[in-house]
């Protein structure tokens, strides 16, 4: 078996059937679909079970409810396939991602991005590690998410998927990070669309704070090797900037404009010889977050 797929499943009572059923529908075969049931309460769990009754390729887990990482943790630890492919409960693949995904999984790459059309530029089939990390730290197009993706499992560690619990918005951008480091392999891109993107809900509903963006911030840090950080700083600091703008949009300007995070947003701005453009400047200046909020929409 070459390929395990993993659903984290959570409250999925609506949409799980139809994903599965993506799954199922794939002209390629040959693979291994784990459901982790990071403790449904809506029924989600039944639909899975009766769902695997019908075929031999599924499995399910059921646990506590744990949070989207650890359940994706604890599916590589079903996985048997030499390709991993996480899929949320909400999406759905296309009938030829798999295969599509399949051709690009050569023996000498360990990662397969998918949805290669958000990338900047000429499409490519291949990027090389050195350049693709700086990408990455600037989470340039689906890069930052895990669904899209093959991934070869033995890269896996349960060290990527390692955070607190509460880091629950941006925890897919750090398991990327933590990723592109620990392998020096290229990067084999698909350029066409190989999944499809339900409803969102956790970066719609998320409310960004100054606080939160310093422990995303330390964890990003955490992830970048101390020797290379420097050498990365212009990408990181086009993401912090980002993240601020996150938090402008959600917050009162009172509980960010002197922050710690703001701080030493500044001093490594500063130290990068960056500055805010004209027009970043007059938007953190609006003193309405009711304005901030309208502006930006």
């Amino acid at each position: 078996m070459r390929i395990s797929i993993i659903i984290p499943v959570y409250q999925a009572h609506d949409t799980i059937g139809e994903c599965i059923g993506s799954v199922v529908r794939q002209t390629l075969a040959d693979w291994q679909l784990i459901l982790v049931d990071d403790g449904s309460t809506d029924g989600s769990a039944c639909i899975c079970d009766r769902l695997a009754a019908t075929d031999p390729r599924i499995t399910v887990v059921h646990q506590p409810n744990l949070g989207r990482s650890a359940a994706r943790a604890e599916g590589v630890r079903h996985a048997r396939g030499e390709w991993v492919c996480f899929v949320d409960a909400d999406d759905t693949l296309p009938p030829d991602s798999l295969s599509r995904l399949c051709r690009a999984a050569t023996d000498d790459v360990d990662i397969v991005l998918g949805n290669g059309y958000t990338l900047p530029g000429e499409p490519r089939q291949r990027i090389a590690m050195d350049e693709f990390r700086h990408l990455a730290v600037r989470g340039e197009g689906t890069i930052g998410v895990p669904w899209g993706a093959f991934y070869r499992r033995s890269v896996l560690t349960d060290a990527l998927f390692d955070l607190p619990r509460d880091i629950y918005n941006g925890e897919d951008y750090i398991f990327w990070l933590r990723l592109v480091f620990a392998t020096q392999k290229p990067v084999n891109v698909v350029s066409e669309k190989v999944y499809l993107k339900g409803e969102e809900h956790t970066s719609n509903t998320f409310v960004w704070t100054a606080s939160y963006a310093q422990r995303l911030d330390h964890y990003r840090l955490q992830a970048i090797p101390a020797s290379q950080r420097d050498a990365f700083l212009p990408d990181i600091l086009s993401d912090r900037i980002a993240n601020l703008f996150d938090v402008a949009v959600c917050s009162p300007r009172s509980e960010w404009a002197h922050s710690a995070f703001m701080q030493a947003l500044r001093h490594d701005m500063a130290r990068a010889g960056r500055s805010f453009t004209l027009r970043q400047r007059l938007f953190l200046a609006i003193p309405s977050l009711r304005l901030r909020k309208k502006v930006s929409a």
